[in-house]
């Protein structure tokens, strides 16, 4: 129940319309009830000798028996499209706010998404993600239109219709709801085995998801390993557990669905059968017995969406806990309150920093080291030393398990994360592009950017030559995984990127190490004019990119081994002198 309160909780800025929504549904219900007695007068009074009600033989009683056929029919016209009008306004607006909720759901997971930490999202599947996001979200607004509006209008018109069916004919009325105990009954046999088939089957297909993602990723590596057959057999696999889990849940809900109507046949059978005996002995009229059934279709039909409310919330329920169960992680980022104050010391310090992605895989010990404002330092060593999640602490993509990583004497955790990275600029060793233009992506960090001032950072990158050679100059529209571009190209936009940002400290991931010379000698000039004046931390291995900073630290094992400038290094004969020699 609390997560099903959760789950409305989405709409409750939608009260006006749920409430005009409940406004519509009473007014719906109170037209269902009439709709029969048209039909009833006609057989009774009109084509039957019994007298009409005083009520209505005051209006029409001393009229031609044509002129009374022709108002009752147009009564029961009137009745009938009035009900569809109204239905048609209460689904409108039920719709509409099923909608805006599900907007809200997915904004919040959006939200949640965005606040993101590596830590998280390198322990779960994309794909799994994106399907929570996408589809997983529909199931809000299933639960509120299918499932709350939909009991909410079968159960006032279930208490409607037993109400006057019980001052129409007692006896009949008995009959008719002796099918309720089997329907709840009915409900709890089938409720958790369809709960259960439902969760199965959105995992299943969450996992096609995760596989399709992973194919257009990876297609390059699949096709150049020719494993397209074995990727294909992975994926049927997948496929035929999807197709199981899908026939397990819609099996279970057939056979549901098949049960509740035999039950409504049998309380249907049982009605006509004693409702003509009481037309035989005279107790009832063929027009109220035609009413009685009009009412037993309605409070059928009410009973009937009762039934399919319990399918519904069960599957929908198996989403929202999926979709919740993210939300309800929160942020693993805890945001301080601080803003950086551009201007001021720039220094990073790094004290006793110890973390690891697991508690059995350490990847950093006690590791402790200063950056002075405006130095440029770089980080050395073997795979799996911790260099890159050394540079993930200062924008807080990571926070250490223990130790502190300060900026100009404040711990990092102090700022709030949007004031921190803004003050940072990233260039990865796999250039990111937007499928957006040019223009867009080198002004994706300044929005406000001026196309002159677009320019003038692409120049800065050495970019500006080759974008004015493209078909349509920077506002030529890179494609998905940027294959316009070759991967010197793609990284001068990233610079390009950085020095429109102006941010006084820059962060370098291996910017030279996937280029060719003629790249990397042009990237390398781009590089040091990025770098004058700012806090610069660089992960690299090349000479090239080394010889543009200052210090140097060698880690291994999660540890500093060695730490000074490129000749004290060399003199030391260590990690570096090694690559050096190398090289």
């Amino acid at each position: 129940m609390q997560q099903l309160w959760r789950a409305l909780s989405y709409f409750r800025a939608d009260w006006p319309r749920v409430l005009a929504g409940l406004a519509l549904l009473a007014l719906t219900t109170l037209a269902g009830l009439l709709k029969p007695w048209p039909l009833a007068l006609i057989v009774d009074s009109v084509l039957g000798h019994n007298p009409f009600p005083e009520s209505v033989g005051r209006q029409i009683g001393g009229l031609p028996l044509p002129t009374q056929l022709a108002l009752l029919v147009g009564a029961m016209v009137a009745l009938h499209l009035g009900s569809a009008l109204l239905g048609a306004a209460q689904n409108a607006v039920v719709i509409v706010t099923g909608l805006r909720g599900l907007s809200r759901v997915r904004r919040a997971v959006f939200d949640w998404l965005l606040r993101l930490s590596l830590r998280r999202l390198q322990g779960a599947q994309a794909g799994d993600l994106i399907y929570r996001a996408t589809w997983d979200t529909y199931a809000f607004q299933t639960l509120f239109t299918q499932g709350v509006f939909t009991f909410l209008g079968a159960l006032a018109s279930v208490i409607a219709m037993t109400v006057v069916m019980w001052r129409l004919n007692g006896l009949l009325t008995l009959v008719a709801l002796a099918t309720v105990p089997l329907l709840l009954l009915v409900m709890q046999a089938f409720g958790g085995r369809m709960g259960r088939r439902a969760g199965e089957a959105q995992s299943a297909d969450a996992g096609i998801a995760t596989t399709v993602q992973q194919l257009v990723t990876n297609l390059q590596l699949i096709q150049s390993f020719t494993r397209e057959a074995k990727e294909a057999e992975h994926f049927e696999r997948q496929s035929q557990n999807s197709f199981a889990a899908r026939w397990g849940q819609h099996r279970a809900e057939v056979l549901y669905l098949s049960t509740v109507s035999a039950v409504f046949a049998l309380g249907t059978a049982a009605i006509i059968w004693f409702g003509s005996k009481q037309v035989i002995s005279g107790s009832l009229s063929i027009g109220q017995l035609l009413v009685f059934l009009a009412y037993l279709t309605q409070l059928y039909d009410p009973l009937n969406q009762l039934s399919h409310v319990g399918s519904t919330v069960t599957n929908a329920r198996a989403g929202t806990h999926r979709v919740l169960e993210l939300l309800q992680e929160g942020s693993t980022m805890k945001d301080g309150n601080r803003s950086v104050v551009r201007g001021v010391d720039t220094g990073l310090e790094f004290d006793r920093v110890a973390f690891g992605y697991t508690k059995e895989r350490p990847v950093l010990h006690e590791v402790s080291f200063r950056v002075g404002a405006g130095e440029a330092v770089a980080l050395i060593g073997p795979s799996g030393a911790g260099k890159t999640t050394l540079l993930q602490f200062i924008p807080r993509f990571l926070d250490p398990d223990g130790g502190t990583v300060r900026l100009g004497g404040t711990d990092l955790r102090e700022f709030s994360l949007h004031s921190l990275r803004e003050n940072v600029a990233l260039v990865l060793q796999e250039p990111l592009l937007l499928p957006t233009s040019i223009a867009e992506n080198i002004g994706y960090g300044r929005p406000n950017a001026t196309r002159a001032q677009i320019e003038a950072a692409a120049r800065a990158a050495n970019a500006h030559s080759y974008i004015e050679n493209l078909p349509q100059g920077y506002d030529t529209v890179v494609g998905d995984g940027a294959a316009r571009l070759s991967v010197g190209e793609k990284q001068r936009l990233n610079l390009a990127r950085a020095f429109l940002k102006d941010a006084p400290i820059l962060l370098l991931d291996e910017p030279t190490s996937a280029l060719d010379a003629e790249s990397e000698a042009l990237v390398l000039v781009s590089l040091r004019e990025l770098m004058r004046g700012r806090t610069t931390v660089m992960v690299a291995h090349r000479l090239g990119t080394l010889r543009t900073v200052n210090r140097i630290i060698s880690l291994q094992d999660g540890r500093v081994a060695e730490s000074g400038t490129a000749e004290e290094l060399l003199a030391s004969a260590g990690y570096y002198a090694k690559v050096s020699g190398g090289q």
